[in-house]
């Protein structure tokens, strides 16, 4: 049995509806596809992509996802990247407000708006770092002084050797690790629980400040086959920290300096990993005293408090590093 139904207004509408071209996702996930990327050590953002959509957006089983395909991939053995190769879009010290080669924003994440924007329009939503192109005539990391240098008159730890690592992606670590080997492990960490430590250190601290943090992009180079000359053949952004804190050099108010950096521009993740580095200097092999009561385990696992608080080490320091630094040089000259 058939029934007819006669043209009106109402099926006119419903073509219209079925036949209009469907929208663009205008959902932009290039920071959740860095995070993955870096907790997987792989910098392929499209591959990190498509992992998420096939997880649903469970980054653990994207991460998971991308490192076993990594493993059905060719390698190449692995060259160490030359510091003229970075060319740095982004630097900010907390330290000092005057810095040898000075300071510049580039894309600020922290100066991004906390309003929730209804918006259609495409411009309420901000473009990936990745997409902005790098200057002509963007610094080099190796032509660009170390905001380090500027600190004088206070003793530091002597920094643990860094030693060799392994690929971790390569092969299994064991204990003893070097410094090299800890923060190999520690740059895959989930970004989370690097966040919370960090800030659970942070909290027990008397002193921490970000002494320079740059983001850049590093060209990589492979050998060319017929001469063997190296030739850039990608560019993949890294962002780099140092940090200090405060520690206890022989009796004496001194510094320890941590250094952290991660694939792609999540700096969350990079100032937590110069966080736990410094503290592995300060107190040697992590033996940071850390009681888990109620307050300590829901301020650890409230995700956007503890990213806050990590996070404003971006902030100027300004006053409260010198007057740190003056007391120290103080006690030391005693």
């Amino acid at each position: 049995m058939y029934a007819s139904m006669h043209e009106n207004p109402a099926l006119e509408a419903a073509r219209a509806i079925a036949s209009a071209p469907q929208p663009r996702s205008s959902i932009n996930l290039s920071v959740l596809a860095e995070q993955v990327c870096a907790e997987a050590g792989l910098w392929e953002p499209a591959v990190a992509l498509r992992a998420l959509n096939q997880s649903r957006g469970d980054t653990a089983h994207a991460v998971s996802m991308l490192r076993v395909w990594a493993a059905t991939q060719p390698h190449a053995d692995s060259g160490t990247v030359d510091t003229a190769d970075v060319a740095l879009v982004r630097r900010v010290s907390s330290a000092y407000p005057q810095v040898p080669g000075g300071q510049w924003l580039g894309f600020a994440p922290d100066l991004l708006p906390r309003q929730l924007s209804w918006s259609e329009s495409e411009s309420a939503i901000p473009d990936s770092p990745e997409a902005q192109p790098c200057a002509g005539d963007a610094p080099d990391r190796r032509s660009t002084p170390r905001v380090r240098d500027l600190i004088g008159g206070v003793t530091m730890v002597t920094p643990a050797e860094d030693g060799h690592s392994p690929d971790p992606a390569a092969s299994v670590l064991a204990p003893p690790y070097t410094r090299a080997a800890l923060l190999s492990m520690l740059s895959r960490g989930e970004t989370g629980a690097l966040v919370a430590m960090a800030a659970i250190v942070l909290g027990r601290r008397q002193e921490a400040v970000l002494v320079e943090l740059t983001v850049g992009a590093a060209g990589i180079r492979m050998p060319h086959p017929r001469t063997g000359i190296g030739c850039v053949v990608a560019e993949v952004p890294i962002t780099e920290v140092e940090v200090v804190l405060d520690a206890d050099v022989d009796g004496r108010p001194g510094l320890a300096m941590g250094w952290g950096a991660t694939l792609g521009t999540v700096e969350r993740r990079a100032i937590s990993l110069a966080l736990l580095d410094a503290v592995m200097q300060a107190d040697k092999e992590l033996r940071e005293q850390l009681t888990l009561d109620e307050q300590t385990v829901l301020a650890a696992t409230d995700g956007s408090a503890t990213a806050g608080f990590v996070e404003h080490l971006r902030l100027p320091h300004y006053a409260g590093f010198t007057a740190y630094l003056s007391q120290a040089a103080a006690k030391e000259t005693r």
